[in-house]
This record gives C-alpha cells, structure tokens and sequence, in this order.
C-alpha cells in the first residue's frame, strides 16, 4: 500500500467533488448561477489549493519518516494474541501457549516476487552490497527462493536505501551490506524493511482471528483450493482437499512447484500465501523452549542460536506445516527451494 498515493488520490478525489457542483445547473433555464454552482475560475483556484494542501501533507508524512512504501504492504494493527498450538496436536517447541502484544507494522501483501528480488538486486551490486547467492524464481511473479537468511537481510536494507528509508541491519554500527556475519544487529526503530519477527509473522498469519489453525478464519481445515501445499487427506483429518499430492494447477515444469504470488485468496489482513508456496524467513534465532520464557511484548526471539526462524510451510510441505503455529528453522546461511521471505516495516 502507498500511503501518500493513497491521500494524494483521496485529495484530489476531495476537490473534484467540489467542483462537481458546477454540474447542478447545467439544465436550468439560462440565468444567473445557481447556488451550488462555481464558476471556472473558482475550480480552478479550488483545485490550487487542494494541491497545495497534498504538498503540505507530503512534507509533514516525509518529516515524520512516513515516506511512500514501495511494493504492495498492508497495515497490521497493533494488539494482543494468543501465540501457539492452540489445538494440542503440533510439536513441543509450539508451547506453551502465551499471549504476546505487539506494535503496529506494515507487512509486504505477498512473498517477494523474482521480480522484485531482481530490480533490488540490480541497484544493490551497484551500490556496495554482495549477496552469497543471485536468487532463483521460476516466473516473474512467483516468490523468489534460494536465498539465505544473510542475502535477505542485505537485501531488506538495499530496498531500504532505494526508498529513501533508513535500513535497519548493521554490524559494528555501519550498514550491512557484505558478507556474512552471526553479529547483525538490528535498529528497531529505523524506518527501513527488515524481516518480521516470528510473533510478527504469526500474528499476521492469523489474519485478526483466535484460536484458528489456519490463516483463512472461516474453517480449521486446509484444501488445495486455499493454499499450495502437498495435500495428504488420509494422514490428517484437518486436510480435507479433494486433490492429493503436489498441487496439480502448479506440478508442471520442474521443481519447484512454487504459484503466482496472487493465486490464492488472502486473509484477514490481506495477506497472500501465509500457508504453503515458501517458507518465509523471521529475523528470529529459533529456540526450541523460547516460548517458556518470551517477554510479553514485541519479542524478538533468543539472543544468539545456531539457526533462524522460518515459518509457513511449502509446495513440497504437508498440511501439518502450513498451520500457523507450526514453526521451521534453518541455519542462516542455507537455501533452497522452499524458502522464500516478505519484509516488514514499523508503522511509525
């Protein structure tokens, strides 16, 4: 979403209806104005106006770090959740059950597309940055996988600079953009993309519902018809798709058989594939007994650890993974074929 886009439309909208008035009378008899009617040069001077008012408003947003947002995110409202296997049938490092408050983010709608991945990438190596790996996508529009967690976060801070926002990873205070390193660190307060956490992300999945085990929170039950994901329906009683195995709309052309980014309806937020196509990177260290001790608020997981945080599940991963309790992790410095990831931003 494109905050300023959105108000300058809105405005503009705003002043045509003004001027619309000059509409009212043109069936009258010939005569003096109506009342509601405006001549040429008060629309035009409406419409000054009106533009000046964006301006003004532009500056204000731009000075209070509330710059346009490249791409298409949604607003994630702040609040409190219940995070965790709520149905008792996941693994151990599901629980405890606990309830986590968190501020405020803006979340990318859909998992970053090789598109995207590519006109970031272009103006990166341009500028400094150096990546283990150049990324793989099988179209355009399908999320872009092979990339380790150190790519991303590099990543998360060139798209950063690109928009004219401060990135949020460092090491030894400068910029990270070479190499990979266990000491990034990261400024929580910056104005820049940067992986969601892992109570970010499950909040986010569970689209504004409670106690759900999916991202959709009308049914607690998973179909190829919702979500890309290898369908087993005779080894869980939650998946009830009527097609088994690899999705046959995407089993075509080779591994992997990852979707377009937009094929599936979103959830309560507005969010695309927050069940199976890729796993998405969290910036998190995984903990597999963190949940016993994760503070209240805006946790941002462990304080060092072997491997990070993935969530989500895959097109080669069963219904038991896409649920959004279900937690993955991997080391940093893997990739492959089923792991992809979306950015956030503080909503400031």
């Amino acid at each position: 979403m494109k905050t300023m886009k959105w108000i300058v439309t809105v405005a503009m909208v705003a002043g045509m209806m003004w001027a619309s008035g000059a509409r009212a009378g043109d069936l009258d008899p010939p005569g003096a104005p109506a009342p509601t009617m405006h001549t040429l040069e008060e629309i035009y001077q409406q419409l000054l106006t009106t533009q000046q008012q964006v301006v003004n408003l532009q500056a204000r947003m731009i000075a209070s770090g509330m710059q346009a947002t490249s791409g298409s995110m949604v607003l994630i409202p702040a609040g409190d959740f219940v995070m965790g296997d709520t149905f008792g049938e996941g693994y151990s490092d599901e629980l405890p059950l606990h309830t986590n408050s968190i501020s405020a983010f803006w979340m990318d709608q859909t998992e970053t597309t090789k598109e995207k991945w590519d006109e970031v990438y272009t103006w990166a190596a341009a500028n400094g940055y150096t990546f283990d790996n150049a990324g793989s996508g099988k179209e355009i529009d399908h999320p872009v996988h092979t990339v380790n967690w150190y790519d991303c976060v590099k990543w998360a801070n060139a798209r950063s600079e690109m928009d004219g926002f401060t990135p949020c990873y460092t090491t030894n205070g400068a910029t990270y953009k070479t190499g990979t390193t266990a000491d990034v660190a990261c400024n929580w307060a910056a104005s820049g993309y940067r992986l969601p956490t892992e109570a970010e992300w499950e909040k986010a999945a569970r689209g504004g519902t409670d106690g759900m085990r999916f991202p959709w929170g009308d049914v607690n039950s998973i179909q190829h018809t919702r979500a890309n994901y290898y369908a087993s329906p005779s080894s869980f009683t939650y998946d009830t798709s009527a097609t088994s195995d690899y999705h046959p709309d995407y089993q075509s052309g080779g591994i992997p058989y990852t979707s377009p980014v937009w094929s599936f309806a979103p959830n309560g937020y507005g969010l695309h594939d927050m069940a199976g196509n890729l796993y998405e990177w969290c910036w998190d260290w995984y903990g597999d007994t963190y949940y016993a001790s994760s503070p209240g608020t805006d946790p941002h997981g462990p304080g060092a650890g072997s491997d990070r945080v993935s969530r989500g599940g895959s097109w080669v991963r069963n219904a038991s993974f896409c649920r959004v309790a279900g937690r993955s992790n991997d080391s940093p410095g893997s990739e492959n074929v089923n792991l992809g990831f979306r950015l956030v931003r503080a909503a400031q």
